[in-house]
């Protein structure tokens, strides 16, 4: 928890000493980590499809900022290291594409 809320601040400086700041929601911020949390999965599992479609909803959702990018990136980064340090296991890849497509849901509700 305290490594969340850790990121939460980053991002949230970042944010705010950008000469180009934007204000999101808790819930679009979490809709972004949600889908770097899987996106890091997907590549250590190699769905690669899958980590093109939640790029391509990515680039379809957000606005054009940076720190939402960087957020995506960090909680990818961040998943792909817990994944190998707790040597998980792959998900089925029916599984996986449906956690996808509810994370993608999520995005372009919070995001409308």
């Amino acid at each position: 928890m305290i490594k969340h809320g850790l990121r939460i601040w980053i991002f949230a400086l970042s944010v705010a000493t950008s000469h180009l700041a934007y204000a999101i929601s808790d819930e679009q911020y979490n809709s972004i980590v949600a889908l770097g949390e899987l996106n890091g999965i997907a590549l250590h599992c190699q769905f690669l499809d899958e980590t093109r479609r939640m790029k391509g909803s990515l680039i379809n959702a957000l606005p054009k900022r940076r720190q939402l990018g960087e957020a995506f990136d960090i909680a990818t980064n961040d998943s792909y290291l817990k994944f190998i340090a707790e040597q998980s296991e792959c998900p089925a890849a029916e599984t996986f594409t449906a956690q996808v497509d509810q994370a993608i849901k999520v995005l372009q509700q919070v995001f409308r």
